[in-house]
This record gives C-alpha cells, structure tokens and sequence, in this order.
C-alpha cells in the first residue's frame, strides 16, 4: 500500500507546524514503536478538552486545524481527528481521519438549548484518527476526554495500538470511509451548523428543530476512501 499521501502535512491536520512536531516529539520520546507512538498520541489527544459548543466557535473564528485545537486545548471530533493525525504523522507514523454516522440521541455533550435544536437525529460527519500499524489501519477514537465521560457516564477506554477503538458516544451506524485531510466540504458543513446553532441559541425565541439539510449539509458528494472492513 502507498503511504506517502498519510505522512504528509495537511490544510488540517498540519503536521509540519512546529507546534504539533514539538509536541509530537515529545510524545515519542523513548518509544520503540509505532504501536507505543500512537498510543501515546491517542491518550494525550483524548484528554484535551472534548468541547464541542467552543470548538464551534474556535471554527467559525477561523481555527480549524490540528495546531489550533492544541494551541486552545480544546475543540470537537474534526479537531480531535485532524490532531491525532497530524501527530502521528510528525512522529512518522501513517494517519488519517476516518467518518461515520453516530447514533447519539440524547446528546449529553451538547448545551441544552443546542441539544433541542439538534434533536434525536444522528451525527452525520463524526471524525475518528486512524493509524496505519502492523501492515493495517486501526480506528483510534478519541473524541470523549475523561472529564466529560465521567460527567455523562460514557466509558473511556485507553487505544492499545491494536484493536479499533470506536466513539463511545454512541452506535456507529455506517462508516462513511476515509481521507487524508478533512475535506473542505465538510468542514463548511460544521460552520453552517454552528452558525445556525449560535443564532437559535442567542434568539429569546423557543427552540425549533434545525432542518436536515443544515445537519447534514451538502457533503453527499464527498470523495473518500472506502472503509476496508
């Protein structure tokens, strides 16, 4: 398999920004794998802040990159995603940002009034890390830091360089596939979104549903890589 295209640096997962190689060093100081490398990633990525109302507004402010989600310390799945990969590929490890369509009906992670907007409908574009180890790709969520697992109840397991490790937010109901970077298509969908969820949540109007195709977005059409299992 061609690995290049998941070591290079990204519009999003900016791997040769000095901010992730520092840190990506660091955390790969003394491994002797890539297996160890990753995992190191993962616990260090999982326990920044899993934000999703401020990463919203980090991303309609302009910060959407791995960089940025490690200079704040916090941001949402696509932050997440695009900073596990980017360090994975700062330390020499291949990465990726996978998609799946999450079934999360209640929504714990959301502000209240963001929660009644959004509805019961399942997450369309959830990112997850994926780290190419041992000849094969592996999921390596990890979107729910300890802190918001314990207040919600969600389990957060430690990535142990071998198994998929799903989100624990909720059944994931279809994997969309994969990308190197995250696609523009679908970092648009998310400001549409957020710009949406700001203006109902600042309205003195009561909550009402947002409609599918702001949810959704017009991302239909994006090209991925398919899921290989």
């Amino acid at each position: 398999m061609e690995l290049d295209e998941y070591l290079k640096s990204g519009k999003y997962a900016d791997s040769d920004s000095p901010l992730v190689a520092e840190k990506a060093r660091e955390l790969a100081e003394g491994c002797e794998s890539d297996a160890e490398k990753a995992v190191r990633i993962h616990a260090y990525v999982r326990d920044l802040t899993f934000d999703i109302a401020g990463g919203f507004r980090m991303l309609l402010d302009g910060k959407g990159k791995a960089s940025d989600f490690i200079r704040e310390g916090r941001g949402f799945c696509m932050h997440k995603a695009a900073a596990f990969a980017a360090l994975c590929r700062a330390a020499g490890v291949p990465a990726r940002i996978g998609f799946e369509i999450v079934d999360c009906p209640d929504k714990p992670f959301l502000p209240e009034k963001m929660r009644k907007v959004y509805g019961t409908r399942p997450q369309p574009w959830h990112s997850v890390g994926e780290v190419y180890l041992n000849g094969g790709w592996v999921v390596a969520d990890c979107t729910v830091d300890r802190e918001q697992g314990e207040r919600t109840g969600r389990p957060v397991p430690d990535f142990d360089g071998v198994h998929d490790l799903a989100t624990t937010e909720g059944p994931v109901l279809n994997r969309r596939g994969s990308s190197p970077d995250m696609p523009d298509a679908v970092v648009e969908r998310h400001k549409r979104a957020a710009a949406a969820f700001f203006k109902h949540m600042a309205s003195d109007e009561p909550p009402a549903l947002l409609p599918d195709n702001i949810i959704v977005g017009e991302t239909e059409d994006v090209a991925l890589t398919p899921p290989e299992k």
